[in-house]
């Protein structure tokens, strides 16, 4: 069963999904940070859709979503989508609308809406293919940042910026953006239960014609919450196993291990004095 279509007279800037399961504690914090975002793209003339796909929750999270989607028409969402989070990916691809799309988990949320909303507008005024953001990490029942992965501008020679990629280079998931045409097209390959996301954006970035047509945002626009799938031993090795074959597929020629421990030194560098993050629920 699809989504139901929203209008097609006027396709929005982007299209946000969020993969959900048994998220109900979580989700509103995702949701609201949506709607923020989506008022201040409405005051530049911009709108944006939010697609959430949810898994076959029984915790009160598609209660949450009813009532959400019944106040913000500009939401929508699909239940019992089997598969795993890219499997629910895949199909907010299937359904988007927006020029860009970006993946924005239920338990992650949006830390500067106005800076998020900025950041698309002049991604599609420069033309931009991708758009790479800064993230921050934070950790449940904390309200602050412990810690950022800073997107760095990357060298203006291209070809010195592949040679980077290629010896495991890589950018956050939770910051990445691109244009929906382009993004649908490669999809997350589902074989890979951990890191179909880091081939994706790999596989996007190592594109030349792409590559060229980059945006980056050295600021952190988007709060992760720390745990989840990847994190624990089990899921670390073998997460391990499926970068190793993704970095051979794609000519990387980087030690597996190296996107782990890059994530764990980023997580230990913390931030050098707190940043609170937004609360929505009491705005």
């Amino acid at each position: 069963m699809a989504l139901p279509s929203g209008s097609e007279l006027s396709p929005p800037l982007v299209t946000v999904i969020t993969p959900c399961l048994q998220s109900v504690d979580t989700l509103a914090d995702t949701l609201m940070g949506v709607v923020r975002a989506r008022e201040i793209l409405q005051q530049a003339g911009e709108d944006l859709e939010h697609l959430v796909i949810d898994g076959g929750s029984t915790d009160g999270t598609q209660e949450l979503l009813e009532r959400h989607t019944s106040l913000h028409s500009f939401c929508r969402w699909q239940r019992d989508i089997a598969g795993g989070p890219y499997a629910a990916m895949n199909a907010g691809l299937q359904w988007a609308r927006g020029h860009y799309c970006h993946v924005l988990n239920a338990d992650d949320l949006l830390l500067d809406p106005g800076a998020y909303a900025d950041f698309l507008i002049q991604g599609r005024q420069r033309n931009a293919a991708l758009l790479l953001a800064s993230i921050g990490y934070f950790r449940r029942p904390e309200r602050y940042l412990r810690a950022e992965w800073i997107v760095h501008f990357p060298p203006p020679d291209l070809t010195a910026w592949h040679k980077q990629l290629r010896r495991g280079l890589h950018y956050p998931h939770p910051g990445f953006m691109a244009e929906t045409d382009i993004y649908r097209a490669i999809g997350f390959d589902e074989r890979y239960g951990l890191s179909a996301d880091y081939k994706l954006m790999q596989s996007l970035l190592l594109r030349p014609e792409l590559a060229r047509n980059a945006s980056i945002c050295s600021l952190p626009l988007v709060a992760m919450a720390e745990g989840g799938a990847t994190s624990g031993l089990r899921a670390i090795l073998r997460g391990r196993r499926e970068l190793a074959a993704i970095n051979k597929d794609l000519g990387i020629q980087a030690p597996a291990w190296r996107r782990y421990w890059g994530k764990l030194w980023l997580r230990l560098a913390r931030r050098s004095s707190p940043l609170s993050l937004p609360n929505y629920q009491g705005e």
